[in-house]
């Protein structure tokens, strides 16, 4: 039996601790690395923990030492990456997964070496996407720890297939990313930790081949290990077993040479068994976590999509500032920081980080589509131009609420054909230009400028990616449809749905094209929190409180012909303390509103809820019935939608078996959870919302979680969490969410699954405008462009944006559905690329016999499951 030793850390770069905080200690552990590898050739090699972000932490102070950090890594003395930092694998998107080994690899690059393994020790669970995430790198290995149970894997070996159908090989770790950290001089210390992993990890081999992982979070490397490393080979001479100070890359190729029969095991690991994996800490600082969506979405889906058409235009491509805005970002979707299981000051830094993500995206965005604008002849016969940005590659028809600056609040609004469009005013009002320009000391007072701020909304269509111009023109009035969308007080209605709100504010919503009605939508259900930062759980002995059957107060917000909005108050009493065992008798009046829009040209009904929070260790869901029987549901994950259970089983034995916490139907998700029975279903898109839940098994609810509060960062003995604590028992209390806060989602009727991501899509990005102030210029650029286009909406839209290597454009897609699309043509202007190419997520050229590529068109024969293709377009 081989024992591999890997000498490591698991860095933790925020925590209970401050990002600062521990990076004084990583200036101490990193300087005493460097000596020690430098000055001792039996100290063979360092991990650190698969990242590379602590290279730039440590530089940033220590810059004088980069050649001798470049130099030992070179060597693989210390291995890093090929992550950026160690993610949570199931809130951030696919693309942000992506664009953390992306930037990780790139880094470890620059230093001589990479760690070439998918290495996850600490993730609270494992996504079903990262096997195909991985592959796309040309990984082909996942070293994982939480998640995993014998009910699934009886080998700590197997082949772990991705949603797409291809395979790494699966390394659990049966005792974590510690199970050696005990190891010293003392041999019967080292004994006893040999025998436990002997015990441990001999059953779930037929390789003989245990890793042994010395470290453990923030620790320095051990120093004796060379030395008791001989130790334990003297002591085990006789046994057979062989100690070896080594890598896990040596680890995986010891494995590799002997028989390879594995199990294969398909799909996500979020089984807390033998180590929690913390079920609901979806539901911590959803505020932070909406803000991680926000950001998210404004890189992948306009700051590199409109950076594209400039470059395609020939404006400059900021990639590093680019770059830099997705580090602030990636930086916090550490396990622990976007899992925010942190103190409060830690949380303040991620928002910070966050601020300064989202500052430098609006500003390039800005820049970007005034410099487009500035480039585009006009017609200005037609009137003043409002361009609109289509920023995925799928048609879009989609209704797009604009703000205009004019002269007059009467105009008629046409398209680039001089045809006129049908548009509803919202709001109109009254602005002085003079105020948003800075006045000169030289020239004095500037001008008045009065003009109105005109709100009105309209369906513009536009055929891919890219964008169009329509005209306002304000010598010619329009006369608007009086056919309006609230039939009365408490009904709205379009061609596709009808809702009818109840006297409680609920709803129930028809199905006029299925004929089906979906009764009882969004009841609020409050419960009381006795959990923790980790995990939500509810005290013994819970109050729930339901807004159904407690009167609301229903009004209009506004009406028209293309959209309208009705708004509910609902004032409800909430328990104003919870405890372990009880919530209070003593309540407190708490107030919630939500904003109801129908649209003309749409089944969906967006819902904008704002809660003013004044209660503390509580959580908020809102519940929606599905109507339909069946006991499978369907989510979003990074790249697609994967089947879940309604009812999982071990609800009923897990305390019996000593689980290290709750099993039961509560989940993550990306943009949308839905049901379907195969003709009716209903689906629940959100905005940064990543948490639902399941109530009842064949009948399900999906209850999305809107707020969850809590005081401290960890608690013991909770009910969903029996033993000992997560984290600190540290007071948290902006945990607790004491304010005002606004969520936003909306619920669709659906007649299949495979419409789920076109509808999320169209709620989740909208089309972008701009209106340009200035149009009198001397350029050609036509005031209609789509350089690249789908005809199949299934398919989805990761990411537009400029290669890193060279001068072209990356597009990457992927199949939104469970099915296999055959057929699919990408159509792009060949006046302007040159050549297109199929590349790995790497951005290195790959050979697919399903692709074949002529000078305007990319044919896929076929798109597996849930599958990512990356094409570059490189400019004439």
């Amino acid at each position: 039996m081989n024992f591999y030793i890997v000498s490591h850390t698991h860095w933790d770069r925020e925590w209970h601790k401050t990002f600062e905080e521990y990076r004084i200690k990583l200036i101490r552990v990193m300087d005493d690395l460097l000596n020690l590898l430098e000055n001792d050739e039996k100290y063979l090699s360092f991990m650190f923990d698969g990242q590379t972000i602590i290279l730039e932490d440590y530089l940033e102070i220590r810059p004088e030492n980069k050649e001798r950090l470049k130099k030992l890594i070179e060597q693989k003395r210390i291995i890093i990456g090929p992550w950026y930092i160690q993610p949570d694998e199931f809130i951030p998107s696919g693309e942000s997964l992506i664009r953390n080994l992306l930037l990780g690899i790139n880094i470890a690059d620059e230093f001589g070496s990479v760690m070439n393994i998918g290495y996850l020790p600490d993730s609270f669970g494992q996504s079903a996407q990262i096997p195909q995430i991985l592959i796309g790198f040309d990984i082909k290995d996942a070293v994982i720890w939480r998640g995993i149970s014998d009910e699934d894997i009886n080998e700590k070996e197997f082949y772990w297939e991705g949603l797409d159908g291809g395979k790494v090989l699966g390394h659990y770790l049966p005792l974590g990313y510690e199970n050696a950290k005990w190891l010293s001089l003392d041999i019967e210390k080292s004994k006893e930790v040999v025998e436990t992993n002997i015990k441990a990890q001999e059953e779930l081999t037929h390789t003989s081949q245990i890793l042994m992982l010395c470290g453990y979070d923030q620790r320095e490397a051990n120093r004796d290990l060379p030395l008791i490393i001989n130790d334990l080979n003297k002591e085990y001479n006789e046994s057979g077993y062989k100690f070896v100070f080594s890598t896990l890359e040596d680890y995986i190729k010891g494995v590799k040479k002997n028989d390879m029969n594995f199990e294969t095991y398909k799909g996500e690991f979020r089984k807390g068994k033998f180590m929690r994996v913390h079920a609901s800490i979806g539901s911590t600082r959803l505020d932070i976590k909406n803000q991680n969506f926000i950001s998210q979405k404004l890189y992948e889906k306009y700051v590199e999509p409109l950076s594209s058409i400039g470059t395609l235009h020939g404006l400059y491509y900021n990639n590093s500032l680019i770059n830099y805005g997705w580090k602030n970002i990636i930086q916090n979707q550490a396990h622990d920081s976007i899992g925010n299981v942190c103190t409060d000051v830690t949380h303040d830094e991620m928002e910070m980080r966050y601020s300064k993500s989202k500052q430098i995206a609006a500003t390039i965005i800005e820049e970007k589509t005034k410099d487009i604008l500035s480039n585009i002849k006009f017609q200005n016969d037609k009137g003043k131009p409002i361009t609109i940005f289509n920023t995925i590659i799928s048609s879009r028809k989609d209704t797009l609420t604009v703000s205009a600056l004019l002269e007059s609040k009467d105009f008629m609004l046409i398209n680039d054909k001089g045809l006129e469009c049908d548009y509803q005013i919202i709001n109109i009002g009254k602005v002085d230009l003079n105020d948003y320009v800075i006045e000169s000391h030289f020239i004095g007072k500037n001008e008045v400028k009065k003009y109105y701020k005109v709100k009105f909304s309209f369906t513009p269509q536009i055929e891919g990616f890219g964008y169009k111009t329509y005209y306002i023109n304000e010598n010619k009035p329009s006369i608007n449809s009086t056919n309006n969308l609230i039939v009365n007080n408490n009904t709205l209605e379009n061609k596709y749905i009808r809702v009818d709100i109840k006297e409680d504010g609920s709803f129930n919503i028809i199905d006029k094209e299925n004929n089906k009605t979906y009764y009882n939508q969004h009841i609020f259900k409050e419960g009381g929190n006795a959990g923790d930062e980790y995990d939500y759980s509810p005290p013994i002995k819970d109050k729930i409180i339901y807004s159904k059957g407690k009167l609301a107060r229903i009004e209009k917000i506004y009406d028209g012909h293309i959209q309208a909005q009705i708004k509910i108050t609902y004032s409800l009493d909430f328990p104003i303390n919870t405890y372990n065992k009880y919530r209070t008798n003593e309540k407190e009046n708490a107030v919630i509103e939500s904003y109801l829009t129908i649209y003309k040209n749409n089944n969906r009904l967006d819902i904008k809820t704002i809660i003013d929070n004044s209660i503390k260790d509580h959580r908020i869901q809102v519940l929606f019935d599905g109507n339909i029987k069946s006991n499978i549901h369907y989510s979003d994950q990074q790249f697609g939608i994967m089947e879940r259970k309604n009812y999982l089983k071990q609800v009923e034995y897990w305390r019996e078996e000593n689980w290290q916490e709750k099993y039961y139907p509560i989940y993550n998700q990306q943009k949308f959870v839905g049901v379907f029975d195969g003709e009716n279903g209903i689906q629940i898109m959100n905005k940064g919302l990543p948490q639902y839940e399941i109530l009842d098994e064949d009948e399900p609810k999906i209850a999305l979680t809107l707020l969850c509060a809590t005081s401290y960062m960890g608690k013991q003995d909770l009910v969903n969490r029996p033993g000992r604590r997560s984290g600190l028992h540290v007071k948290t209390p902006k945990s607790n969410m004491i304010g005002r806060f606004e969520m936003e989602y909306s619920i669709c009727p659906i007649k299949n699954i495979n419409a789920m991501n076109i509808n999320a899509e169209k709620y989740l990005y909208p089309l972008y405008y701009k209106q340009s102030q200035n149009t009198e210029n001397d350029k050609d650029l036509s005031d209609l462009y789509c350089p690249i286009k789908i005809k199949n909406p299934l398919v989805g839209t990761s990411t537009i944006k400029k290669a890193e290597q060279d001068d072209g454009i990356v597009l990457r897609i992927y199949n939104s559905i469970n099915e296999k699309i055959n057929g699919l043509q990408i159509e792009y202007d060949k006046g302007k690329f040159c050549d297109v190419g199929l590349v790995n997520l790497k951005e290195e050229s790959i050979y697919n016999k399903n692709i074949e590529i002529t000078k305007d068109i990319v044919y896929i024969k076929e798109m597996n499951s849930n599958e990512i293709l990356s094409f570059k377009f490189k400019y004439n």
